[in-house]
């Protein structure tokens, strides 16, 4: 095996793990009973996905050789993914709870709906 093979894997396993990541959460959506449900596949999705993205394209940097720029843009990246997946859905959990939407049966508990 030469060293390209090896940089070629080492990229690609990431992103081919990433690109599995979102077409297993659009399958799921596609199945999905309620727009809670469609949220929580996509954070995930989202989160993990852009993170093995992220550590194949910081990996496709470091064949050019290591920089620590490189290496601060990537952990940036990785540290705003968790943050603005995170809110991201949230706040889109949080709008889809309060359109008063359709909740699947298989939902077992409401915990954001008051005793009142």
């Amino acid at each position: 095996m030469g060293d390209s093979m090896i940089s070629d894997l080492l990229i690609g396993v990431p992103a081919l793990l990433g690109s599995l990541c979102f077409l297993v959460a659009a399958v799921s959506m596609s199945r999905a009973g309620d727009a809670l449900t469609r949220i929580n596949i996509l954070s995930v999705a989202t989160g993990l996905g852009m993170m093995l993205f992220i550590i194949a394209a910081y990996i496709d940097d470091l064949t050019d050789g290591f920089r620590w720029v490189g290496l601060l843009t990537a952990l940036v990246a990785l540290a705003a993914t968790v943050v603005v997946t995170t809110v991201a859905s949230v706040t889109l959990a949080r709008a889809a709870y309060r359109s008063d939407g359709r909740l699947d049966p298989l939902t077992a508990y409401d915990d954001l709906a008051g005793d009142d």
